[in-house]
Formats: structure tokens, C-alpha cells, sequence
């Protein structure tokens, strides 16, 4: 990094993700004949784009880290032989090097395509619309053409996007004295560009069939709630059952989508973390039905939205990291991509979509291991809603049960 050219410094909506190099993929399960020349060269004209996707993370004082770039970005496409469900296969995503890449791994006529986005630089939404026009360059290079992109402006983070909207930061209850104006520092030693690999992860999955997903949605609407408050609660009594604790012991947290909740809106690429905080503690006169906890996750979120509370609390960051952490026994942490775009691509057939989040250990203390394993990521492809968790594979026992009564209370009546 001699010739580095200094991009900015990552502000804490970035920074939270840096310290334990978070990772997260997106990949399409494809059957037919790949092409990984196009791909790789659908994936330069994606980096010519968005430079982002090729520059480096570089530890700096006081603040964490710094967004660089060492000149042409760096595009980084391996291609494996193996079992497409291990997406990673082959892959040694670093920080240091570049933020973005592409990973395929193939076994006959089926392989995973994963793009692979570091989260300080895109939350799932700017990523997946990355993953779209992947596909779209992939099409263009399959024909001979060079694919090309307009290029995009580079990514804001939250807190400029709120502030230039007029979104100020409230005071949190209970909590005196200024706002912190950076993170917390974690011990010098943990800053070492020579630390720890990625620890290993598989994952555990419940998809719904496009009737049980059918059914779910008509749920929704009779009891005039999301299907993100339905999985919501069925997640929560789940967690109960597991960790042995009553569900008002437990508290669902999750993150928010603001681009459409904030006006002007936010385009999909415009930010990188355009995300505010949502939870939802259900009280001790709280319902326990699935569909008690369903209004109470839809009410209080629609709540938190009308009084604008949710759109600033990416502002509230710096006082959150300084806090004591939240009890992890106590914390069901979820996200929820939505509907994903259909894809499509020349002389292959895109049947999946599937998804993988990397992390080091983090060295802040801010992120304590989850019960059971990690965030369930929640996504709807192909009319087919799917919850993965990704985890050490000394958690597949107690995963499977925790899977079987989530898709037991998500298809019951």
C-alpha cells in the first residue's frame, strides 16, 4: 500500500464491521454451463463501476480504519472444484486487499456464484442490487461484447444522509453526559494485519415451499401484520423453547431498511449502511400466540417509524458501542433482505439463492457469540421464503431442532 490513495476514514455505521471483518455473500445456485470468463468479465466492468468493490481497509489511529485504494482497483475471482453448497471454497477474503469479490465453486453441471461484499461498504440492499447487475454484465460478455457500467457515485454513509435530510440525534433515555464521537478502541494487539483466520461455519436452513410461503403471506393479511413480524414471533418462540427461558426474558433485534423512510428517499447504492434499529421486548401482559407476537413486532416497529425514532438511531451508534453490551442469552438477532430480484443468466439456470456471512472474533467485546449460533438472515427467492443460520459446525445439534420448530409454527395453523 505504499501508493495509497486515502478514500476517507469509515465512519461508525462502517466501522462496527471493520474491527472483526464481517463479510456477507450473496450467491446464485446455478445448473448449466457456466462461463467464468464472462463472469470474470461481467465482474470488471461491476469494479470499474463501483471502485469501492476493489479498495482495501487499512488500520489507522485513533479511529479504526481507513477506506484506501492502491490505484486500479483490484478484482478477485477464484473458481473451485467441489461442493457448491461450501460457497467459500477457495476463497481467502482480506480486508487489506479488496472489499469485493467473486467465488464459484463447481461440481458438474451445478456451481455457486457468490459475490462476496465486505458490510462496511454495503448493507444487503446496495449489495444485491451489485448482484443484479453482475448478472446483467454476465449476459452482455456471454455474447462477445465487452460489458460496460455507468459509474456510480461513491457510497455516502448513514449519518451524511441523515444529516443532509435534517435528521438529528435524539437522546436516549437513561444515558447522561455527550455523544461519544468515535467507537471504542479495542486493545493495540488486535489491530495486527497478521491475526486470525476465518473461523469455519456451516449453515442451517428452513425453506418454505412457494404453498407454505402462499399460506404465510394470506396469513399476514388476515391479521393485518408483515411476514417479517410472523417469522419474527416464530423466531422468538422458538428461541424460548431452546435457551429455556420465557419469551418475555428475550428481545427480538433487527435491523431496518431507511431508504424508503426518509425523504428525499435513498437510492440503493447511495449509501453504504443505510440502516436504523428495531426491536421489540414483548411485556409481561404480552400474549404468547404466535399471532400476539406477531402484532406486537408489527406495532411497535410501525410505532418507532411514525415518531422517526427508528430513522435516527444509525446517529445513536458511538453512545450504543460505549454502552455495555446487550446479553447475548437474552438477544435474537435477525435480518431481513425481503423479496430478492428474480436472475437470470445465458445457458444457465439460477434455481437458489442462498447467502453467507463471514466474521473474525472481534476484538471490541461488541459482538458476543449468539446462543445456538448467529443472525438469521431471512430472504424470499422465487416466491420461496427461506431463514439460514450460519454457524460453527459444533452447533448443527442443537441448530436441527431449532429448525424443525421454526418451520413447525411457520406452516401450522
Amino acid at each position: 500500500m505504499t501508493a495509497a490513495t486515502v478514500i476517507r476514514p469509515l465512519a461508525p455505521s462502517e466501522q462496527i464491521f471493520a474491527f472483526s471483518e464481517v463479510f456477507v455473500g450473496y450467491c446464485a445456485r446455478v445448473t448449466g454451463t457456466l462461463d467464468t470468463t464472462a463472469l470474470a468479465a461481467a465482474f470488471e466492468a461491476l469494479v470499474t463501476a463501483h471502485p469501492m468493490l476493489g479498495a482495501q481497509l487499512v488500520p489507522t489511529e485513533p479511529y479504526g480504519h481507513t477506506l484506501v485504494t492502491g490505484g486500479s482497483p483490484e478484482t478477485v475471482l477464484t473458481v473451485a472444484d467441489g461442493d457448491p453448497e461450501l460457497l467459500l471454497t477457495g476463497a481467502e477474503p482480506d480486508q487489506r486487499r479488496a472489499l469485493g469479490s467473486v467465488h464459484v465453486v463447481r461440481a458438474g453441471s451445478t456451481a455457486s456464484v457468490t459475490l462476496l461484499v465486505h458490510h462496511s461498504i454495503a448493507d444487503a440492499t446496495h449489495a444485491l442490487h451489485l448482484v443484479e447487475r453482475l448478472w446483467h454484465c454476465y449476459a452482455t460478455a456471454t455474447t462477445g461484447r465487452a460489458p460496460a457500467l455507468p459509474p456510480a457515485r461513491q457510497p455516502l454513509p448513514v449519518e451524511d444522509l441523515l444529516t443532509a435530510r435534517g435528521i438529528t440525534r435524539r437522546p436516549v433515555p437513561g444515558r447522561a453526559g455527550p455523544p461519544r464521537s468515535e467507537p471504542p478502541l479495542p486493545p493495540a494487539d488486535a489491530l495486527d494485519p497478521n491475526d486470525n483466520a476465518y473461523p469455519p461455519l456451516i449453515t442451517t436452513r428452513c425453506r418454505l415451499s412457494r404453498e407454505h410461503t402462499g399460506a404465510l403471506v394470506a396469513r399476514g393479511h388476515r391479521a393485518g401484520v408483515t411476514v417479517h413480524s410472523l417469522v419474527a414471533a416464530a423466531l422468538l418462540l422458538t428461541e424460548s423453547e431452546a435457551r429455556q427461558l420465557p419469551v418475555t426474558d428475550l428481545h427480538c433485534s433487527y435491523s431496518v431498511d431507511l431508504r424508503r423512510r426518509v425523504r428525499p428517499p435513498i437510492g440503493p447504492t447511495e449509501g453504504t449502511n443505510v440502516l436504523g434499529f428495531a426491536g421489540y421486548r414483548p411485556g409481561p401482559d404480552t400474549g404468547t400466540t404466535p399471532a400476539e407476537l406477531a402484532h406486537g413486532v408489527f406495532h411497535t416497529l410501525r410505532a418507532g417509524l411514525t415518531t422517526g425514532y427508528v430513522q435516527q438511531t444509525p446517529l445513536q451508534l458511538p453512545d450504543t458501542l460505549a454502552a455495555p453490551p446487550a446479553n447475548p442469552f437474552e438477544t435474537v438477532m435477525t435480518t431481513n433482505w425481503g423479496r430478492l430480484p428474480g436472475l437470470s443468466g445465458p445457458r444457465v439456470r439460477i434455481d437458489d439463492f442462498r447467502t453467507t456471512m463471514i466474521a473474525k472474533p472481534d476484538p471490541t467485546g461488541r459482538r458476543p457469540p449468539q446462543p445456538g449460533g448467529g443472525t438469521s438472515i431471512i430472504t424470499t427467492y422465487d416466491n420461496r421464503l427461506s431463514i439460514e443460520v450460519h454457524h460453527p459446525p459444533e452447533f448443527t445439534p442443537v441448530q436441527i431442532p431449532r429448525i424443525e420448530r421454526l418451520r413447525a409454527l411457520l406452516t401450522g395453523p
